[in-house]
């Protein structure tokens, strides 16, 4: 018994002993194992942080696009009209972000959706130059229409027909072919509308041109751009208004410096003309373009965001994508104001028309 217990003993102290080397080792093993990587990892791991960088990426560059006050080169004159829809997209890409833990991201994305918000907004407020009420014999009041023939494919008397039911004073057509011209002419456009002039129609590529209630005098069908843009002044009261069919050449790659070029050109004869002035047609750009806002500079407003009745996409219509671009203006002059503004659908044009009442007297 005596032997058994003083070995049991000899046990007890050794492990007593050998304890706190053993706790030593342990606590240094726990120490030094790596740590869990759920533990550290930000959720949703580096895999949806990277597609949420992407996706961030494009909200970011979007918005330099626009801030960017040249839009003459390629491939900025291409992107720069599709700015509106990164407006959705921004405040989902920012929250997503903040959720993940993204800070920075979410801190950038909210700095994006507010410019945004600030650069589209105004489409969404009427503006001091809308005139509510206007009576359709009110004195001083000019009711504009602009068309895109497409190439002479738009249903002639769908738009003679267009002219009587928005009792339209002015017409102007751009893409305007020979054909489409005689077609117009055979739907009675002369009945409602008997004063015409046009520029570069029957040349080989469409030209544009201008129909009115009253006479057209002073005309210009000067051929100073690739498809014309026909001028000419309207009475309206006793208020002489000139008018003009606006058509710059798109923006595609090949030409976009030709599209600024003529923008340019359009600025420069708008802002040097002294009498009131209203501007219609495709100008083959959106407000987001610095070039169109060229055009408007400090005297000029787009009738679209001065109604502020939202955006007012016009093409493209009738192909396999939706309608997203707003292309087809009617721009006045300051001191004019603006109300009835009508998208129409044209049969026949992968444009929709736009119809404006602009009352060009206080």
């Amino acid at each position: 018994m005596t032997g058994d217990t003083s070995a049991a003993g000899d046990a007890s102290i050794a492990e007593a002993a050998a304890s706190p080397a053993a706790a030593s080792t342990a606590t240094s093993a726990a120490l030094t194992a790596p740590t869990a990587p759920s533990a550290r990892r930000r959720p949703g791991g580096r895999a949806v942080g990277l597609v949420l960088w992407v996706v961030g990426g494009l909200v970011l560059a979007m918005t330099l696009v626009r801030a960017v006050p040249y839009d003459g080169v390629t491939p900025l004159a291409q992107v720069v009209g599709v700015t509106p829809w990164v407006v959705p997209l921004a405040p989902l890409v920012a929250a997503t972000a903040l959720a993940l833990r993204r800070r920075l991201l979410a801190i950038l994305c909210a700095v994006a959706l507010a410019a945004q918000a600030a650069w589209v907004a105004p489409f969404f407020v009427p503006g001091q130059g809308i005139a509510r009420g206007i009576e359709a014999d009110a004195r001083g009041t000019l009711r504009v229409l602009t068309v895109n023939a497409y190439f002479g494919q738009a249903d002639a008397a769908a738009v003679v027909q267009m002219v009587h039911e928005q009792d339209a004073d002015v017409l102007a057509v751009v893409e305007l072919t020979a054909d489409f011209h005689d077609r117009l002419e055979a739907a009675g456009i002369a009945a409602v509308l008997p004063h015409h002039l046009d520029a570069k129609v029957g040349t080989g590529s469409p030209g544009s041109g201008l129909w009115s209630r009253t006479a057209l005098t002073d005309p210009d069908t000067t051929e100073w751009s690739t498809f014309a843009m026909p001028a000419a002044t309207v009475d309206v009261d006793g208020t002489p208004v000139r008018v003009t069919a606006v058509h710059p050449v798109p923006p595609l790659p090949e030409i976009t410096g030709v599209w600024h070029q003529e923008m340019a050109d359009l600025a420069r004869r708008a802002h040097d003309e002294p009498l009131p002035q209203v501007l219609l047609g495709d100008f083959n750009s959106t407000y987001d373009h610095a070039s169109f806002r060229a055009v408007l500079g400090d005297r000029f407003h787009d009738a679209t965001r001065t109604a502020g009745r939202g955006l007012n996409l016009s093409w493209p219509v009738g192909e396999r994508v939706p309608t997203f671009l707003d292309l087809d203006h009617v721009v006045v002059d300051e001191g004019m104001r603006v109300d009835d503004l009508t998208s129409l659908a044209v049969p026949g044009s992968d444009h929709r028309a736009l119809a404006v009442t602009v009352q060009v007297a206080p």
